[in-house]
C-alpha cells in the first residue's frame, strides 16, 4: 500500500488528472452496466410473473427439549452433508466465496482506516495538498467497499437459496416415493406437512446463511479493529450534510427498481409453492390410487413451482444487491467524504491562529470519524451470536424431524403398516389366522361345484375350516382376490374370505352400506393399505384406472384435465431433460404427453362421449385455464374424469361411486361408452340400472361374525350361474 502510494504521489499532475478521470468514467461505466444488469433481471421477474398469470384462473407427541447441544450438532451435520455433499459442489464454492468476502471487506476496513488516519495526520499537520490526495484515495476506496458489501448480502442469499432448494429436491424424492404423500396426509404420519416442507426449509436455509456471515465478520472486525471512530459537528455543517442525505435519497429513489412490488410478487409465487403442496396433501388419496404415473406427474409440478419460486428469488436478490451498491456507495461511503470535507473546509478558511493546535484538531477529527464509522456494530453482533445460534436450533430440530419422518415414511412398507395398524388391537390382529371361515373360498363352505349345483344364483357366506393364507401380491393379466380379509384402521372386521375375479369383458359390481368395506377393498387392491390376509392379483401400472367419487383436477386447461395423471403441457415443456427421464422412467408404462391435433380430435371425441364437448365453446377452447372446481358442476366433474378414463383407455377400470352426481339416464350412457370401448369395470354404485353392464353383483352385508357370516354376498346379474363361476372361479 505504501508502495502504491509513493508511486501515485511520484506521478505528474497531468498523470494524476488522467488516472482520476478513468477511474471516474470506469465508475460511470459500471454503474451504468450495473444498473442495466437490474432491468433485464426485472424483465426477467417479469416474465416469470407472466407465465404463472397465464396458468391462473381467468375467473400429540411431547415436544422435544430444543438446545444448542450434542443432538443439535449432529442433526446439524446431517442436514450440512445434504447440503453441501462435496468440498467442491456449488454450495461449497459459495461458502468460501463469503469468506473471502467477508475477509477481503475486513481488510478493507482496515485500509480505509488508514486512509482516514493519513487524512487525521494532514489535518494535524495542516497540509491541504495531502489532505485532498488522501481525500480522494478514500473515495476510490469505498467503491471495490461497496461492491464487496452489496456481494456479501447477495452470497448470503444464494447460499440460503442453495440450500434450500437442495433441501427441498431431495425431500420431494422421497416425498413423492412409495406414496409417502399418502400416508403423511391421510394416515397421519407428519403432522402440516405442506407447512413444514416449505417455510421451515426456508426458515433453517436463511437462519444457517446469516449466521455463517454474522458470525465471521464481526469477529474479524472485533480482532483487527480495537477503536472505533467518531465526530462532533456543529448545526450548520449537520444542515448541509442532511440536505446531501435528502438529495441522494431522492436520486436512488428515482433509479430504485419497485421492491415492493417485487416482494409482493415473490410472496404470491412462494404462495403458490405452498398451496401445490396442500393441494397434493387434500387429494392425496385420489392421485395414490394411479400412481404411477400420477406421483411422477405431482413431482414435476412441485418442481416446476420450485424452479420458479428460486429463479425469481435469485433475480430478487440481485435487484437488492444492485440497490445496495448504490446505497452503500452514496449513503455510507461518498457521504463520509462529504462529511470529512465538511468538517475540514471551515479549519482551512479559517485565520491561522483560530485553527486550535494540532492536538485539538487531532482529538475533533477523530471523534466525528467514530460517528461516521460505527464500527460498534461489530460487538453487537457477537453478542446477539448466541440467539441467532438458539434461533438456529430451532429450525434444525424440525427440518431434522421432517428429514427422520420422511425417510421412514418412503422407506418401505411397514412404515406404512405401522400407521394403518397402530390403533389396531394386537390380539385382534393374530386373531385373524385362529379364525374359522365358512364354505367357498371367499363366500360359502365347500366346494365350488357343490355350491353352485343348487337352483340358487347366489352364493353367500358361511362356516369354513382352516386358516386363511399369508398376505400375497400378484402381477397378473386380472383383477383376482382370493380369500382376503379387510378390517378397518380402527380394528372392526369388514369382510372375511373374499374371493373372486374380474376377467376381461366380465365386469363385477361392488354393494352395500356405508362402512362395509366397499372402498376400503380398493384401497387394498392400490396397496394404499396393507393387504392383510389372503391373495390379491392385479395387472401392471398403466393396465388399472382408479377413479373415485371426487374427482382430482390439476391446475392447467381442459387438454390437462382429460390427460391426468401426464403431466400438464406447460410443466412439462419447462422440465429438464433429466427430470423427463425420471418421469419415464417411473411412469409405469405411461408415455410423455403427446402435442398435435390429432390428440386434440381424440380429446374432442371423448369430450362428445360424456356429453360435455360444450365445454370447448363455453371455456374458450383446449388451452383455456379456469379454476375447474369452482366452474364445473359435481356432475360435470365426474363425467370430464370419465372422459379422462375413455382417453386412457386402460383394460381394467375400478371405479368407486365416480358417477354418483350424474343423473340416471347420464350413468347409463357413460357406462355404455365404457363397455364400448372395451373396458372392464370394478364398480361401486347403488342404482339397480347398473347391473345390466356387470356380470356379478358382490353385496357387502357388514355383518362379519353375525350368524356365521364372512360378510359378502355374490350374485349373478343375469341369475346365470355360469356367470357367477367365471367370476368366482374353480372352487369359488
Amino acid at each position: 500500500m505504501s508502495d502504491l502510494r509513493r508511486a501515485l504521489l511520484a506521478l505528474p499532475p497531468n498523470s494524476k488528472r488522467m488516472i482520476a478521470i478513468a477511474v471516474l468514467a470506469g465508475s460511470l461505466g459500471i454503474g451504468s452496466q450495473v444498473q442495466q444488469l437490474s432491468r433485464n433481471a426485472l424483465k426477467w421477474q417479469q416474465r416469470i410473473c407472466a407465465e404463472v398469470e397465464a396458468e391462473k384462473p381467468k375467473i400429540s407427541k411431547k415436544n422435544a427439549n430444543i438446545a444448542v447441544d450434542k443432538l443439535f450438532i449432529q442433526r446439524l451435520i446431517k442436514i450440512l452433508k445434504i447440503c453441501v455433499p462435496s468440498p467442491l459442489s456449488k454450495e461449497a464454492i459459495l461458502l468460501y466465496g463469503q469468506g473471502i468476502l467477508l475477509l477481503s471487506r475486513t481488510l478493507l476496513t482496515d485500509w480505509i482506516s488508514n486512509v482516514e488516519g493519513y487524512c487525521g495526520k494532514c489535518v494535524t499537520s495542516q497540509r491541504f495538498d495531502k489532505f485532498v490526495h488522501g481525500l480522494i484515495c478514500f473515495a476510490l476506496v469505498g467503491i471495490p467497499a461497496a461492491l464487496v458489501n452489496s456481494c456479501m448480502k447477495y452470497m448470503q442469499r444464494e447460499i440460503a437459496l442453495s440450500f434450500q432448494q437442495r433441501i427441498t429436491r431431495h425431500l420431494h424424492e422421497m416425498y413423492c416415493s412409495n406414496r409417502s404423500y399418502y400416508a403423511a396426509s391421510v394416515l397421519g404420519g407428519l403432522a402440516g406437512a405442506d407447512q413444514r416442507l416449505t417455510e421451515d426449509i426456508e426458515k433453517f436455509s436463511a437462519a444457517f446463511s446469516e449466521l455463517f456471515s454474522y458470525t465471521f465478520k464481526p469477529l474479524l472486525d472485533v480482532i483487527m479493529f480495537t477503536r472505533s471512530l467518531s465526530k462532533m459537528m456543529g448545526y450548520r455543517t449537520q444542515f448541509i450534510l442532511y440536505v446531501y442525505y435528502i438529495l441522494i435519497a431522492w436520486g436512488l429513489r428515482a433509479v430504485s427498481p419497485p421492491m415492493a412490488s417485487i416482494n409482493a410478487q415473490e410472496a404470491a409465487l412462494s404462495g403458490a409453492f405452498r398451496s401445490a403442496h396442500q393441494r397434493l396433501a387434500n387429494h392425496s388419496e385420489e392421485v395414490a390410487f394411479n400412481d404411477p404415473p400420477a406421483g411422477t406427474a405431482e413431482l414435476l409440478i412441485l418442481n416446476q413451482h420450485l424452479r420458479r419460486l428460486v429463479r425469481f428469488a435469485r433475480l430478487s436478490a440481485l435487484q437488492y444487491s444492485v440497490q445496495r451498491v448504490f446505497d452503500g456507495y452514496f449513503v455510507k461511503y461518498f457521504a463520509t467524504v462529504a462529511a470529512l470535507g465538511m468538517y475540514a473546509l471551515p479549519i482551512y478558511l479559517r485565520p491561522a491562529h483560530l485553527r486550535g493546535s494540532q492536538a485539538e484538531l487531532t482529538g475533533d477529527y477523530i471523534r466525528s470519524m467514530r460517528l461516521l464509522q460505527n464500527t460498534n456494530r461489530g460487538i453487537g453482533d457477537l453478542i446477539l451470536i448466541y440467539k441467532r445460534v438458539s434461533g438456529l436450533a430451532s429450525h434444525t430440530s424440525r427440518v431434522a424431524e421432517i428429514f427422520e419422518q420422511i425417510r421412514l415414511l418412503s422407506g418401505e412398507d411397514a412404515e406404512h403398516r405401522e400407521l394403518f395398524r397402530r390403533n389396531v388391537s394386537v390380539t385382534h390382529l393374530h386373531g385373524l389366522v385362529l379364525e374359522a371361515a365358512p364354505g367357498l373360498d371367499g363366500g360359502g363352505g365347500g366346494s365350488g361345484a357343490d355350491a353352485l349345483s343348487s337352483a340358487s344364483s347366489s352364493l353367500s357366506s358361511s362356516v369354513i375350516t382352516g386358516p386363511p393364507p399369508a398376505a400375497r401380491r400378484i402381477v397378473g393379466p386380472v383383477i383376482r382376490f382370493f380369500r382376503v380379509a379387510l378390517d378397518s384402521p380402527e380394528g372392526l372386521p369388514l369382510v372375511r374370505e373374499l374371493t373372486f375375479t374380474v376377467e376381461r369383458g366380465r365386469s363385477v359390481l361392488l354393494m352395500g352400506q356405508n362402512g362395509s368395506g366397499k372402498s376400503s377393498l380398493f384401497r387394498v387392491l392400490a396397496q394404499l393399505w396393507p393387504l392383510q390376509a389372503g391373495e390379491v392379483t392385479c395387472p401392471e401400472p398403466g393396465k388399472v384406472f382408479f377413479l373415485s367419487q371426487k374427482p382430482y383436477l390439476v391446475n392447467g386447461s381442459l387438454r390437462d384435465q382429460l390427460m391426468y395423471p401426464l403431466p400438464p403441457r406447460s410443466v412439462w415443456e419447462a422440465t429438464g431433460p433429466k427430470e423427463q427421464a425420471v418421469f419415464e422412467r417411473y411412469a409405469g408404462g405411461h408415455f410423455p404427453p403427446p402435442t398435435g391435433p390429432e390428440l386434440d380430435a381424440i380429446l374432442a371425441a371423448c369430450l362428445r362421449s360424456v356429453e360435455l364437448e360444450y365445454l370447448l365453446y363455453r371455456n374458450h377452447g383446449w388451452d383455456a385455464i379456469q379454476n375447474w372446481n369452482e366452474v364445473l358442476s359435481g356432475g360435470e366433474k365426474q363425467r370430464l374424469a370419465m372422459a379422462r378414463l375413455l382417453f386412457h383407455r386402460p383394460l381394467f377400470a375400478v371405479l368407486d361411486e365416480c358417477t354418483s352426481a350424474v343423473s340416471a339416464d347420464g350413468e347409463v350412457r357413460l357406462y355404455s361408452e365404457l363397455r364400448n370401448a372395451g373396458i372392464t369395470c370394478l364398480s361401486i354404485a347403488h342404482r339397480p340400472e347398473l347391473r345390466q353392464f356387470h356380470s356379478v353383483v358382490v353385496h357387502f352385508t357388514g355383518n362379519v361374525g353375525r350368524n356365521n357370516c364372512n360378510g359378502w354376498i355374490a350374485k349373478a346379474c343375469n341369475n346365470s350361474s355360469g356367470s357367477l363361476t367365471a367370476v368366482l372361479g374353480p372352487g369359488g
